[in-house]
């Protein structure tokens, strides 16, 4: 692994990159399966779980976080990183509890099925059926069908531009707002980021190439950097991490949206890697607290 210039507060998070293989899933989705277990509602946020049908007759877990000190009409679908394989870890949990607790914003957490067993686009259908129950549910969750945002972190980021894609194509109400945490979006993999960033830690262009050929298998999809028609998308908060094989698309789906003339938030954190938010520091802090103002802010 070269040496980067990757922020001394990352620790040992900035000289590890995490094994991507198949043999590796189920064992993660045990241990990992066992944390939404110990969730706990507290004194500031309220945690409930709900089992919803999908499209094709199995069953998925939306967890749901309210805020308790606070009454809002507004909601975020967030949908979790881990290249479409890995289930969600604590810091996931831990970014939806903050963001009820601190941005007076409902969240529904959706946990969808994974890759390489579940290949795209049962992943899709999973948020976009987590989407659905959000609208057809809005009275019994008190919110503004007109304030529903999604929102992802790496391949989740990915997912929740699918929904919003798939949305429009349906014509079902669209998100007010995109929130884009260090997104995944474009499988040709042609950027400059994308050729360079071979060996970054936490995550690199080898694993990216071997996410999407488990993910997508042959199916001819068109990622989200491949569109031309994204001049209906919501405003967008995007985010970036300097030493990241995903810099240069997440910059360039920004400019595109800007480009088709959507108000974008474009926020390239410095000295970090892929995945930052799994190590509490202050760099981290800033870009969530950058967040928790976003989302505060959505009226």
């Amino acid at each position: 692994m070269k040496k980067y210039n990757i922020s001394p507060e990352y620790g040992i998070f900035a000289k590890f990159t995490p094994p991507f293989n198949r043999a590796l899933f189920p064992i993660s989705s045990f241990v990992l399966g066992l944390i939404p277990k110990m969730l706990k509602s507290d004194a500031a946020v309220k945690i409930a779980k709900k089992q919803v049908k999908t499209a094709d007759g199995s069953h998925i877990a939306l967890y749901i976080f309210y805020p308790v000190k606070t009454t809002t009409d507004k909601v975020l679908l967030y949908m979790h990183g881990g290249g479409f394989a890995f289930k969600g870890s604590s810091c996931h949990y831990h970014l939806c509890r903050r963001f009820a607790a601190e941005s007076n914003c409902k969240v529904v957490y959706v946990d969808y099925r994974l890759s390489p067993k579940y290949k795209y686009p049962v992943p899709l259908h999973d948020c976009f059926r987590a989407y659905q129950w959000i609208v057809k549910n809005a009275a019994h969750l008190k919110i503004d069908t007109n304030k529903i945002i999604v929102g992802g972190d790496s391949a989740g980021g990915c997912l929740a531009v699918d929904v919003t894609l798939k949305a429009l194509r349906e014509n079902l109400v669209k998100p007010c707002y995109q929130m884009l945490i260090y997104p995944l979006l474009d499988k040709r993999m042609n950027t400059q980021s994308m050729k360079v960033y071979t060996d970054t830690p936490m995550w690199n262009s080898r694993l990216t190439k071997r996410m999407w050929r488990y993910y997508l298998g042959n199916h001819p999809y068109i990622s989200p950097n491949e569109r031309a028609d994204l001049n209906n998308m919501p405003p967008t908060y995007l985010e970036t991490a300097e030493y990241d094989c995903l810099h240069d698309e997440g910059v360039d789906f920004a400019r595109k949206l800007m480009d088709s003339g959507v108000p974008v938030t474009l926020y390239e954190t410095k000295q970090t890697m892929h995945g930052y938010d799994i190590k509490n520091c202050p760099t981290t802090e800033k870009a969530q607290r950058k967040r928790i103002k976003v989302l505060r802010d959505i009226q």
